[in-house]
């Protein structure tokens, strides 16, 4: 058992240590809690109070008691309370007990039934950089229609209605 015959095992010890990565613990503005000024996070956001400014966070989340007078930009928001001024993010998700005064920037878009929303909601595509991409030699192949009043009494006279010519001529 303790003798000396046996080669001793060899034990080799980790320098490096694995650190466990932490879950992100988001930031809470309670409900009592009125901020000045915006707010820029990495992590998530959960807000209850009131915040006068601008917000950004990866995920985004207004509580039913929260009110946003500023614009709201992350990947993910989640809106249960009142936000005047801009939404724009990847998924946007409105419950039935959310009031929305401004326009909606998003690629997904979920309204429960009930929320309010006054302003316009636009989709956006994250993949593509430019949505203003003009194909060159696309040319659409357009008809002219006479606006004569005479000719067209004449025309729908006979039941065939406004003649067209085409562009080329």
């Amino acid at each position: 058992m303790f003798s000396k015959s046996q080669k001793p095992e060899t034990i080799l010890s980790q320098s490096v240590e694995k650190t466990p990565t932490k879950a992100k613990v988001p930031s809470i503005i309670s409900a009592d809690l009125h901020i000045v000024g915006n707010l820029k996070a990495d992590s998530d956001i959960q807000i209850d109070g009131i915040v006068d400014g601008d917000v950004e966070s990866k995920l985004l989340t207004v509580g039913e008691t929260a009110t946003v007078n500023g614009c709201i930009e992350g990947e993910v928001i989640r809106v249960a309370g009142t936000v005047s001024g801009e939404i724009t993010g990847r998924i946007v998700e409105l419950t039935k007990s959310a009031r929305i005064t401004g326009d909606i920037n998003h690629h997904s878009l979920a309204i429960e039934a009930g929320a309010f929303v006054q302003g316009f909601c636009r989709r956006i595509n994250p993949k593509r950089n430019d949505a203003h991409t003009v194909l060159e030699g696309a040319k659409p192949n357009l008809m002219v229609a006479e606006t004569h009043s005479e000719e067209h009494a004449k025309d729908n006279s006979d039941g065939k209605g406004v003649k067209a010519k085409s562009a080329a001529s």
